[in-house]
């Protein structure tokens, strides 16, 4: 991936502090690119920077992660492009796996929807391993990508022995293959919307902070409760507040509904409503790639990410306070 990062990024990004940076380059084959003026570093070596200073040792304990809402226009996808590109910028390997035919996540990592690429379906239907089927998008990032064939997956689906577990069936060989699997999901409470949520460690809830979508996070907290106690098991989820307004009435009013109603679920970050995540979309580009870190979206998807890190691995906190 043709990308440059600065210096203060990657402080920013791992916790590090400068002079750390610069003296561990200086015993390393880490070299700065000159660019301009300015000396930035590639893409594949901020990966090593911010995975020594900030990940290094943390072991991967909630791999599967699903971002879903069963309304549509939370941002479960923006949510879901940005954190995951976060992961592997911060050194992990990350397996992206769209599971909703929109493939909107697939676009953004640079899929065209209308070439012959496999899918989940050929995956399910076709029985072609699954290894086959995803394709590496850029280091530290694999995708299964997703087309218009996933709308004929509930049927073929639906007919096959222990429907709601096939998905965790096919993911179990390879999910030791890679650090972190996150998914995207169709609006829909479907079988492979369920499938999905079986086979998570957490499934990522993101609610627009807005009237409608708390009413509907009622119905989708009863859904996932109900099938906790139909399957017999404990679904670990999390409830990510999007889109949040400051300046409005309406924002504030739910989010603080959330925090009182959901306090032992809601993550701790917020995601401010922010034109940059309009602008990634039609960049195709992460934000963390070009934005200015003192814009909304940087910031408040790095604290989303660092706060999921945290959530999701065990040996200590995000970053190593010495920096040694």
């Amino acid at each position: 991936m043709e990308a440059f990062f600065s210096q203060s990024v990657i402080c920013y990004l791992s916790g590090a502090i400068p002079s750390n940076v610069s003296r561990y380059m200086t015993s390393s084959d880490i070299s700065p690119v000159k660019r301009g003026k300015r000396k930035s570093f590639s893409y594949q070596d901020t990966r090593k920077l911010v995975k020594h200073f900030g990940y290094k040792g943390l072991v991967p304990k909630k791999k599967v992660q699903v971002f879903f809402n069963f309304k549509g226009g939370t941002g479960k996808t923006s949510v879901c492009y940005h954190i995951s590109s976060f992961f592997a910028l911060c050194g992990f390997n990350v397996l992206v796996v769209d599971c909703d035919p929109q493939a909107h996540l697939s676009y953004s990592w640079g899929f065209d929807i209308y070439d012959d690429y496999k899918t989940l379906y050929d995956v399910i239907v076709n029985h072609v391993p699954f290894e086959e089927a995803v394709v590496e998008v850029c280091e530290g990032v694999h995708c299964l990508p997703s087309n218009l064939s996933l709308t004929r997956l509930e049927l073929p689906l639906n007919q096959m022995p222990n429907r709601e577990r096939v998905f965790g069936k096919l993911i179990s060989p390879i999910k030791d293959k890679y650090d972190f699997i996150f998914i995207d999901t169709n609006p829909t409470i479907s079988t492979i919307n369920r499938n999905v949520t079986l086979a998570s460690d957490e499934l990522n809830v993101v609610c627009e902070t807005q009237p409608y979508s708390l009413r509907g996070l009622e119905i989708l907290i009863d859904e996932i409760l109900h099938l906790s106690e139909v399957m017999d098991m404990q679904i670990s989820y999390k409830i990510i507040p999007n889109k949040y307004e400051s300046k409005t009435a309406t924002s504030q009013e739910a989010l603080g509904k959330l925090r009182l109603d959901y306090k032992n679920h809601l993550m701790n970050s917020v995601i401010r409503k922010c034109e940059d995540v309009n602008v990634a979309a039609k960049r195709m580009l992460p934000v963390f790639f070009w934005g200015n870190k003192n814009s909304n979206a940087f910031e408040d998807f790095c604290d989303l990410g660092k706060e999921m890190i945290e959530n999701s691995t065990s040996q200590g906190t995000f970053y190593n306070t010495n920096n040694q």
